[in-house]
């Protein structure tokens, strides 16, 4: 059920050059990190999900099934993953995308004796673990969907077929995150106030909050000053060196992003506020859109990031000399390593890939411990995720990096996978039955070292 969706109407333009395929899904060993609401906003996720459930219920008999046209409007026109955009989008609340992979990267795993309404529930009819259908959990272990072209809109429990059991890939829910935490922070503030802007603004060549026509950055500066945030200019350049640079793995509510038309260019043509869980909302001569940074060309294109609302109402430093401290966030490619470790004499070989009692191949360890990061392989065989990411030279690599070796002393078909933790070691889970740290100068490893690529 993969899609290339036509946009019909302007209206419902949703970027289609730019979303791609990226999936990923994440499986925890302990329990789901999803039934601690951080943001203490549960009250407001119930009553969400109650009404994005009615949204849903309204439209059965009235949607019919297509993955090549979305159709907002009455006759209405959805595939499954259309289905549940629209209906987030009727109540508020924007996924940023159509595409099922892009949306099992967002919010926080679950495991599926935790399930809660408003959750998305993914399944995979291929055997690849790579999601072609997407539902969302209305409660008493029921989901509602788009089905297929002869069933429509529906609702399904969940023990009705064995589709259900066997092709059931992970859950995730979204609507924690998604919506503003209790108390709402000024970041919650900034994207709630750019979201509701969403068809009410024009886009042009001046700037008229009256009429609520802006240029592109004429309507982040709106946004921000009616939260008493004051950027001072509507200049792209003045703008990126406003407040303090962020990485893009620190990034928060109401940050903005800035990116180039030519890549490597330091030179900033496209400015996005972020929205949270990798979602952003950028303003440009479409109007005001709700797209995902999982997008290549975000990530081909990204500059920097800058926060302009911490601690302050001001954007610029009171002291431009002060050096801002260090960021202390874990790296992705630290929690990978973190997470390989953490299953030294907990993980065993074994033929097959059981998450429950952690038996993988050397390969389907490799998949698991990136799934943990929101990194999909796209595959449990060695030779297949040997095409993910970019090629990395042996004297290039860095921590993160899969290597990939042959095991007959000089062969070039890739049989094992393993992490490079950094300082010539890398981790692997050998068919000797136990995860181990290994150098990479021994005899073996030099014999049987084919390529190494990079996916973090």
């Amino acid at each position: 059920m993969k899609k290339r969706f036509v946009a019909t109407t302007l209206s419902v333009v949703i970027g289609f050059s730019t979303l791609g395929v990226a999936p990923a899904a994440i499986h925890p060993v302990t329990a789901s990190a999803a039934t601690i609401n951080a943001q203490n906003n549960q009250q407001a996720v119930e009553t969400k999900a109650n009404q994005l459930i009615q949204t849903a219920k309204s439209l059965i008999g009235q949607a019919t099934y297509s993955n090549t046209e979305y159709k907002g409007t009455y006759p209405y026109k959805f595939s499954c993953a259309t289905f549940l955009m629209y209906i987030f989008e009727k109540n508020g609340v924007h996924l940023g995308t159509y595409n099922e992979d892009y949306m099992m990267k967002q919010g926080t795993y679950v495991s599926r004796d935790q399930l809660q309404k408003g959750d998305l529930l993914f399944f995979d009819s291929s055997g690849g673990n790579v999601p072609n259908h997407v539902a969302m959990y209305i409660g008493d272990n029921k989901v509602i969907h788009m089905a297929d072209p002869k069933q429509k809109i529906v609702i399904t429990d969940l023990d009705s077929k064995p589709y259900y059991k066997d092709n059931y890939i992970t859950a995730r829910r979204v609507l924690p995150t998604f919506l503003p935490a209790n108390p709402a922070t000024k970041g919650d503030n900034i994207v709630e106030k750019a979201y509701s802007l969403i068809d009410k603004v024009t886009m042009g060549s001046v700037n008229n909050e009256s009429t609520l026509r802006f240029t592109p950055t004429g309507f982040v500066d709106y946004v921000y000053k009616t939260n008493g945030v004051k950027l001072g200019t509507t200049n792209l350049k003045e703008l990126m060196n406003k407040g303090t640079t962020v990485s893009k793995t620190n990034l928060k509510k109401g940050d903005l992003i800035f990116f180039n038309s030519v890549i490597g260019s330091n030179t900033p043509s496209m400015i996005a506020i972020y929205a949270g869980d990798h979602r952003i909302i950028i303003p440009n001569s479409n109007g005001v859109l709700s797209r995902v940074l999982f997008v290549d060309y975000y990530d081909q294109h990204y500059i920097t990031a800058k926060r302009v609302v911490s601690g302050s109402t001001s954007a610029t430093p009171p002291n431009t000399n002060v050096t801002p401290p260090k960021e202390t966030t874990t790296l992705p490619a630290d929690k990978v390593v973190n997470l390989a470790t953490s299953l030294i004499g907990k993980a065993k070989f074994g033929y097959g890939y059981n998450e429950s009692n952690l038996t993988f191949t050397s390969a389907g360890f490799t998949y698991y411990v990136y799934n943990k990061q929101g990194i999909n392989l796209n595959s449990k065989l060695a030779s297949e995720q040997a095409k993910v990411g970019k090629t990395v030279q042996k004297s290039s690599l860095q921590k993160g990096d899969l290597i990939f070796f042959s095991s007959n002393n000089g062969g070039t078909k890739i049989t094992q996978t393993a992490i490079y933790i950094g300082a010539n070691q890398y981790i692997s889970l050998k068919t000797n039955g136990s995860v181990v740290k290994e150098s990479l100068s021994s005899t073996w490893a030099n014999q049987n070292y084919v390529t190494a690529r990079r996916v973090l």
